[in-house]
């Protein structure tokens, strides 16, 4: 019994979604919620991955690009976009996102440590990748993700 439950402390559960042909994967626990709701304001002067903000039942979130963030061409908005709510302190920010796919249960032992980059997008971004039996996915490192860079 001991032994089922050191191995349930390994599994993180992780929600799927794709950044151009790339799949990421973020802990559910950092997911406050996935919005399909894709009306976003446009911010003046903000940096160029800053998609702009959108408001959420009366608290405004800004919206990143992951796109852009990761250095790639952004898109028009489309019906498959959501955007990853997550929580930083005490503001809500949105990961604009090119689709979610799902949630899976992912063992830490079998997460490695990301390479200098992936999918040609800078290492620092990701805490790790997940072997799946037809895909990688890239986990996402919010931190890093989120920090302020011009």
């Amino acid at each position: 019994m001991a032994e089922t439950a050191a191995h349930n402390s390994n599994m993180r559960e992780l929600a799927l979604f794709k950044v151009n042909d790339m799949i990421c994967g973020l802990d559910t626990s950092l997911v406050q919620e996935i919005n399909k709701q894709t009306d976003i304001t446009d911010v003046h002067l903000a940096p160029d991955y800053v998609r702009g903000v959108m408001n959420l039942r009366g608290e405004i979130a800004t919206v990143i690009d992951l796109r852009t963030k990761f250095g790639l061409e952004s898109l028009e908005i489309n019906d498959e976009m959501k955007v990853v709510v997550v929580r930083q302190g005490t503001e809500n920010i949105g990961l604009l996102v090119d689709s979610v796919s799902d949630v899976v249960m992912a063992d830490s032992n079998e997460i490695s440590p990301p390479p200098s980059n992936v999918s040609g997008v800078t290492g620092i971004f990701f805490d790790g990748i997940y072997t799946m039996e037809q895909d990688l996915v890239a986990v996402l490192n919010v931190d890093e993700l989120l920090k302020i860079t011009d």
